[in-house]
């Protein structure tokens, strides 16, 4: 099986840090606004993917936010039942959301043959590849400029 591991910040929205949004949270179609008014909104094509993707991989989450909001945001846009062990932890350290990850799958009797990172920045891709060399990286918005994009590269891996 492939995992294929999300962030979320400026990846999946165009939110740059998720975690300030306030609930609670009103949705309009793609669009969160929380109780300030601020918005959040999905990049185009993200349902679409989500549901293509979910059909091929193993879905999951290394995100750097505060959980107990985010997982707020992605239940309101009905994201959440994607993912499978996600981690939205409020630290940066990537490599270890993705190791814990692959052995909460391992435990539950998954064999994962391969793992798929997408972020929009290569911040943690130095010591994601240091600790699992193996692991694919793909930039969002610089390898692939759409999720359209993203889901022809990946049926090409």
């Amino acid at each position: 099986m492939r995992l294929l591991v999300l962030d979320l910040d400026g990846t999946l929205w165009d939110h740059e840090d998720a975690s300030r949004m306030v609930p609670p949270f009103e949705v309009y179609g793609n669009r969160v606004v929380d109780a300030y008014g601020r918005k959040l909104e999905l990049f185009e094509g993200v349902k679409e993917f989500l549901d293509w993707a979910s059909e091929h991989f193993i879905l999951s989450i290394a995100s750097w936010n505060v959980e107990d909001v985010v997982k707020l945001i992605l239940e309101s846009l009905g994201l959440w039942e994607y993912f499978l062990f996600p981690k939205i932890e409020n630290h940066p350290n990537k490599a270890d959301m993705i190791e814990r990850t692959l052995e909460q799958l391992t435990n539950a009797g998954y064999k994962i043959d391969e793992v798929i990172y997408v972020d929009d920045r290569t911040l943690h891709i130095e010591d994601i590849k240091r600790r699992m060399p193996n692991v694919k990286f793909i930039h969002m918005w610089v390898d692939v400029k759409s999720f359209e994009e993203l889901k022809s590269v990946l049926e090409g891996l």
